[in-house]
């Protein structure tokens, strides 16, 4: 589960030369970081610690650091923060405590921030930050501090130049026009998807103290295990992308709006070459990824299916829990072996956002002949689960030389509506 996404430590990798003149931003008042930019490397890192126990149990968290002294007091307080909030003296006590043959323990983290891997030997390996946002979110499942097996979320956002916690209504210029917002969202294109494959089920009312931002783009709602869960056990969440918030939202600071979308104020030709190194992994800027050629079986038990697979031509579809993959179709051959391809109603590729992006703009922003167009009529569009009206196939090269077949897929009006990866 932690955060070991290497086609996102690319993209972060070329945000870093991308943005190497990023432009001034306004700060919070009296906080003494009045000249920090919108991209810049900061003096604080995230470690990992680890303790093993038995059987595969361990409990893994983030530890940050700094040898800067105007860093120091906030970075102890998320620290402290971070051992009180997901309760780590307690669950290591419980580790220690788990005998062979008996339930597990297995806490984890997903880091939510803009970073890249240390250069030098301040970070001792670890992650150089470079947002003064920290968004975190723990995921404990096996055995509990009380009660029966199950699983649960801690999430938590942080302000680095503070160290305080930051709420939701911090988040946006108008939280009550977001909460209004979301919950629109939240029943008209949450709540009629629901799976059948649920314990609990209830989306209403919205923890909105229970959020975590991964600083691709996605605010992730994260719901108590008792309100929203799967037959799984694990607790459900609701991720939502920065097209379907802004506009007509606002974020709060500049900060967080770069920390959102850190590609904002790149030119076009640099927004068309991170955008085609994103296409090879759909849907694009997840914690998580799912990757062509995939062992199914593990991509399933990692990712939890949330149905019975579905057809698909010569071979078949999966849907599984991940917030960040709903509306997206994994794709295996008749073999069921391999993921062949990733099909998503649902993601934001720099300047393509599905539902709203017209195809001639899409087709301009790629700024590249497709190698076939053709016509999808309404026996097609069933059959390969997509719209009628017009695709646009490209075909992309990976790193090993393989080739992948890259689709846009725009309904009548000729608004992109689904974009496929696939294996060739």
């Amino acid at each position: 589960m932690k955060y070991r996404n290497t086609v996102s430590i690319c993209i972060i990798t070329l945000l870093i030369v991308l943005l190497s003149t990023p432009s001034a931003l306004g700060m919070a008042e009296d906080t003494g970081f009045s000249d920090l930019p919108a991209w810049h490397p900061l003096p604080v890192y995230v470690q990992e610690r680890k303790e093993e126990g038995v059987d595969g149990s361990y409990v893994r968290y983030p530890e940050l650091t700094t040898e800067d002294s105007a860093w120091q007091s906030g970075v102890e307080k998320i620290n402290q923060a971070i051992q009180e909030q997901a309760n780590i003296p307690a669950y290591l006590r419980l580790l220690s405590a788990i005998s062979p043959g008996s339930t597990g323990l297995k806490l984890d983290y997903e880091l939510g921030a803009l970073h890249n891997q240390s250069a030098d030997g301040t970070g001792s390996g670890g992650l150089q930050l470079g947002n003064p946002y920290l968004s975190i979110l723990f995921s404990t499942e096996g055995k509990m501090l009380s009660g029966r097996p199950s699983q649960v979320y801690y999430p938590m956002t942080f302000d680095l130049r503070t160290g305080e916690s930051v709420s939701f209504d911090q988040l946006f210029t108008d939280p009550d026009a977001a909460k209004e917002l979301l919950e629109a969202l939240l029943e008209t294109d949450v709540e009629p998807t629901l799976s059948t494959y649920l314990e609990n089920s209830q989306l209403f009312p919205v923890p909105y103290d229970r959020f975590f931002l991964d600083g691709f783009g996605h605010l992730i709602i994260v719901y108590e295990n008792s309100q929203l869960s799967f037959l799984s056990g694990f607790s459900g969440s609701v991720s939502f992308r920065q097209s379907e918030l802004v506009p007509p939202l606002a974020f709060a600071s500049e900060e967080l709006e770069s920390y959102f979308n850190p590609f904002l104020t790149l030119p076009t030709t640099e927004r068309r070459a991170v955008a085609w190194q994103m296409a090879h992994s759909l849907p694009v800027a997840t914690r998580r990824t799912i990757s062509l050629g995939d062992d199914l079986e593990k991509v399933l038990s990692d990712f939890r299916s949330t149905s019975d697979s579905g057809y698909y031509p010569s071979g078949a579809y999966y849907e599984v829990e991940d917030a960040n993959y709903r509306g997206t179709l994994i794709l295996t051959d008749e073999t069921e072996q391999t993921v062949t391809g990733l099909l998503t109603g649902r993601t934001d590729l720099m300047d393509i956002q599905t539902g709203k992006t017209p195809l001639a703009d899409a087709e301009a922003f790629l700024n590249r002949e497709p190698t076939l167009r053709m016509e999808i009529d309404e026996t097609l569009a069933e059959l390969y689960c997509v719209c009628p009206g017009i695709a646009s196939v490209y075909q992309l090269e990976a790193a090993d030389g393989k080739t992948a077949v890259f689709t846009l897929y725009a309904d009548t009006d000729g608004t992109v509506q689904f974009i496929k990866l696939a294996q060739e």
